[in-house]
């Protein structure tokens, strides 16, 4: 148990780090990219609430993972684990809730380019999948199996939530923003792991990259499926237990 959560805490921790890279290279290339300049600003505001509400959910997440590891001396001031996660605890409230991010993610980012900024961000996306199962190293697993349904059920996530705001439906778009960040976030997560340890293992090494890719496709991205069934099912339970707020 103790194994599973440490690698839960690299993973998301490196995934994290990957996401955030990504929207910096962004946002880097919408200064330098000439006539890409729109692609890249467009790809930098998709990953934006993305790095940042992943990256802070991640910090929430690891940090009290650490204080498990520790059993009771974590829990106490001597470790020092506890104060990692009171620190973490204000960052997905701080530069926008996670929660605000989310509503940005699928109402002002999703319709980029009438939608053709995040479908094509996820036809990248396959392709990682696809190099993961052309490269028919062994240590991979079934990586390239679980990438391709966790990038599936982003994509059914996306073509619902696009329908919606093009049918003008915004309970249905809003009541799945926070689970549809998630989503994003962990399918990206394994996305780059597999991209970081394709790259490794093409110099000759990456055994290391290659596991942690491993153990990310086929633990964590298992919950792919049922944040996209939050994200298309998820409304109508959602509005018949405000009954409960009342």
């Amino acid at each position: 148990d103790v194994a599973r959560m440490l690698l839960t805490m690299k993973a998301l921790t490196q995934g994290a780090r990957a996401i955030s890279y990504a929207c910096a290279h962004a946002i880097d290339m919408s200064h330098r990219a000439g006539g890409d300049r729109r692609h890249w600003q467009e790809r930098a505001a998709l990953l934006t609430p993305i790095a940042k509400s992943f990256s802070t959910d991640a910090g929430v997440d690891v940090a009290s993972l650490g204080i498990q590891v520790h059993g009771g001396m974590g829990f106490i001031e001597e470790t020092g684990a506890a104060r990692y996660l009171r620190d973490a605890r204000i960052a997905p409230i701080y530069e926008g809730t996670n929660g605000i991010q989310a509503i940005d993610l699928v109402t002002r980012k999703l319709p980029l380019s009438g939608g053709g900024q995040v479908k094509g961000f996820i036809a990248e996306l396959t392709e990682i999948a696809g190099a993961v199962r052309n490269s028919n190293l062994p240590g991979f697993g079934e990586a390239a199996a679980r990438l391709d349904a966790a990038i599936a059920d982003l994509d059914e996530a996306t073509a619902w939530l696009l329908k919606m705001l093009a049918d003008d439906k915004a309970a249905e778009v809003l009541s799945g923003a926070t689970p549809y960040q998630r989503l994003f976030g962990l399918v990206l997560t394994g996305s780059y792991l597999a991209k970081g340890a394709l790259a490794e293992s093409n110099d000759g090494g990456g055994v290391n990259r290659i596991a942690l890719c491993r153990f990310t496709a086929e633990n964590l991205l298992a919950e792919t499926a049922a944040l996209r069934d939050r994200v298309v099912n998820g409304a109508a339970s959602l509005a018949a237990a405000r009954i409960l707020l009342a």
